[in-house]
């Protein structure tokens, strides 16, 4: 599972959407982290993250700070209340969250989906060397994740760079989708690969 499901898991518990109780599946295992550095650039921007798992739908807000030392992300529902903070510093993950996320909420799985979104191709490959992880672009706007043979996740870029677009991710493990809306905070110091 990717982390965009735990987030929109929470908020679907916070907003009383879920009908049934149930009991959640075990999340699948995370893919390595790239460090925060192999991204090649500095940049500050907002997300909006539409989220679809079966018949319900939700809106996540977030905030990215990317540095070449650490990774900063803090997550908001669509009235504002904090659903995570993370930082991430290419070593350790340290997460807080709301007492009311479920407890398999994963913060590294949140960083693998947007590391997966976002890293360019080429810091991801780097990373996943000599492990049953691989990541393609088998063609302009597509990139997909496998485990072994196995399909885990697709990515669609609507822009030419997803950090100033749009773009959605797949997950087929557990299906569900989560369109998101980039836009930079603050111009990027230096123009470096920045995303792909």
């Amino acid at each position: 599972m990717g982390a965009f499901f735990y987030a929109l898991a929470f908020v679907f518990a916070l907003c009383g959407c879920a009908s049934t109780p149930h009991s959640p599946a075990a999340p699948a295992s995370t893919w390595p982290l790239a460090t925060p550095a192999s991204l090649g650039n500095s940049l500050e921007v907002t997300q909006i993250l539409r989220g679809a798992f079966g018949a319900r739908e939700v809106t996540l807000q977030c905030a990215v700070n990317a540095t070449s030392t650490q990774l900063h992300v803090v997550g908001l529902t669509s009235l504002g209340l904090r659903v995570f903070t993370i930082k991430y510093d290419g070593e350790h993950l340290e997460a807080e969250h709301a007492s009311q996320v479920p407890e398999f909420f994963k913060p590294e799985q949140l960083v693998n989906d947007l590391q997966l979104v976002f890293w360019p191709l080429s810091a991801l490959r780097q990373t996943f060397a000599g492990t049953q992880w691989q990541v393609t672009e088998p063609h302009v706007g597509t990139r997909r994740l496998r485990r072994a043979e196995q399909l885990i996740a697709e990515v669609h870029y609507a822009d030419p760079d997803p950090w100033t677009g749009r773009a959605w991710i797949v997950h087929f493990d557990v299906p569900y989708t989560v369109g998101i809306e980039s836009r930079l905070a603050k111009p990027a110091p230096h123009a470096d690969e920045a995303g792909r």
